[in-house]
């Protein structure tokens, strides 16, 4: 267990540079690349959304062919989430930027917040990643405790048990929460406008009405809730496990400092508090679904850059750390990251010598 007090910016008087980590980028012609392919990507991807929904609609009139198009549809809707969605809002789809703006929309389609993505996930969790207090990814209270100084509570001992299936409730549980957020009193300096609240509350019902309204207009409506509830588990158990994956596990670690981490130890400490996941050979249709979630060290460094551009800038990364002496996070599998965040959901959830 690896538990970082303050995150060091030296190893062995070396110094993790800015400028070393930036030409690591991709240079224009292979941006432009991996836009293309990004763009190539997500066209792919509507297909295989609406070709799914279309076909539950319509031609749906059994389980044989109700199951394996909700299979479909919830990989698709996966591949949106973490292929077009995350990629969207943090604005790695070129210009213009309302490419950018339109396709960050699949956020609120999907039933969560494209503005509380961007405040919370691009804004806390990259400017402040693993910094309790700070980081709203890690918070998980009181259901999960994922860091050492997070609170116990007695029921944390089973947490490596019921939080996989309370994964599985991300998506209906952002569905309510984001509104609530709204009218809660907040410390935050940003805070929603009125057409950010529209928004918000129109991507809910849009949600709604392609989701349950329109589904219900052709089918029972408890065979409409029965898929819908499935298909919604299985989407928010997949993304939460994959999000979960690069900074709550065994390999990084985390900071109790309150205050944002900026300045010139950034770098560094995005390289602590990360961890890729190793998705080539048989593995490789994972990590074609994992979007850039299986290289979240070069996300970090770069999230800028769209998710096909992360591979190539790998290999820069690494030797970067390796000429600073810095170590480079990397499960060897997908099961390993998945294996190295159960041990962490059990490590945290031992009684903590405090407590007797």
């Amino acid at each position: 267990m690896n538990v970082l007090e303050r995150p060091q910016i030296e190893s062995n008087n070396r110094v993790l540079s800015a400028a070393a980590i930036a030409a690591c980028k991709p240079d224009p012609m292979t941006g432009r690349r991996a836009v293309r392919r990004l763009r190539a990507k997500t066209v792919l991807i509507g297909v295989m959304v609406f070709g799914s929904y279309f076909g539950l609609l319509f031609l749906a009139d059994g389980p044989w062919l109700a199951i394996p198009l909700a299979g479909v549809l919830v990989v698709a809707l996966v591949a949106t989430g973490t292929g077009v969605m995350h990629d969207a809002n943090h604005g790695a789809f070129g210009r213009p930027r309302s490419i950018n703006k339109t396709l960050a929309f699949t956020a609120d389609v999907l039933g969560a917040s494209s503005w509380f993505w961007r405040h919370k996930h691009n804004g806390l969790h990259h400017g402040n990643t693993n910094v309790v207090g700070v980081d709203t990814d890690i918070e998980q209270m009181p259901f999960a405790r994922l860091a050492p100084a997070q609170t116990w509570k007695p029921w944390h001992p089973y947490q490596h048990i019921y939080m996989w299936p309370l994964y599985g409730f991300l998506a209906m549980r952002m569905l309510v929460s984001d509104v609530s957020s709204v009218f809660e009193r907040s410390d935050s300096p940003r805070r929603p406008s009125a057409r950010d609240i529209v928004e918000l509350v129109l991507g809910k019902l849009l949600h709604i009405a392609w989701a349950v309204a329109i589904p219900m207009v052709f089918h029972p409506w408890w065979l409409v809730l029965v898929f819908y509830f499935a298909c919604s588990w299985t989407v928010g158990l997949i993304l939460a496990t994959f999000f979960q994956l690069a900074h709550c596990n065994d390999l990084v670690g985390f900071a109790e400092v309150s205050t944002p981490r900026r300045g010139n130890d950034f770098s560094a400490h995005q390289l602590e508090t990360t961890a890729n996941v190793h998705t080539s050979g048989i593995s490789r249709p994972v990590g074609w679904l994992m979007g850039g979630l299986n290289h979240q060290i070069e996300h970090h460094l770069a999230p800028g850059v769209p998710h096909p551009a992360y591979p190539e800038m790998a290999d820069c990364v690494r030797d970067v750390c390796r000429a600073h002496q810095i170590a480079y996070h990397v499960h060897p599998t997908f099961w390993a990251a998945v294996r190295s965040h159960a041990r962490w959901l059990r490590e945290m959830g031992r009684r903590p010598p405090a407590f007797g």
